[in-house]
């Protein structure tokens, strides 16, 4: 079964090859990715959709500090223990987010995400079939057989 993924991205998302420890409007993160236009990171705590507030990471000589908003944010698994991943957006195109970006792209500390999609696709097919598996009773007027 093919399904189509939508792309809304407006950039190329880069991973980064290791843990950078942030912080979102007060709260302690983990920068998962980033991308021209927003980035991904972990948390222990909920955030709510919508909340504004500074991104802030620093990885040896480039530091960021962006405003951004909370656009999504689920409770999930990350590694072997539950945590927050939230994605925001940020307010404005910043230029020096994307020097910022480009630095860690050529010392090698984020990677160009190829497979972001793929993935996107996978977890889109595995809710499908567990969708698809659940039994669904549906309430009826009429009395039941027999």
């Amino acid at each position: 079964m093919a399904l189509d993924v939508v792309d809304l991205r407006k950039g190329d998302r880069f991973l980064f090859t290791e843990a950078v420890s942030g912080s979102f409007g007060g709260n302690e993160v983990t920068v998962l990715n980033v991308s021209l236009g927003g980035a991904q990171f972990t948390h222990p705590q909920p955030m709510r959709i919508g909340t504004r507030g500074r991104l802030t990471f620093r990885r040896g000589d480039v530091i960021v500090a962006v405003p951004a908003h909370v656009v999504w944010s689920h409770l999930g698994k990350v590694g072997t223990a539950m945590s927050y991943t939230s994605g925001v957006k940020l307010d404005a195109a910043d230029p020096q987010f994307a020097a910022a970006i480009n630095a860690l792209y050529k010392s090698g500390i984020v990677l160009r995400d190829a497979e972001s999609l793929d993935r996107k696709r996978q977890r889109m097919i595995e809710r499908e079939a567990a969708r698809k598996s659940q039994v669904r009773v549906i309430p009826s007027s009429e009395p039941p057989p027999g």
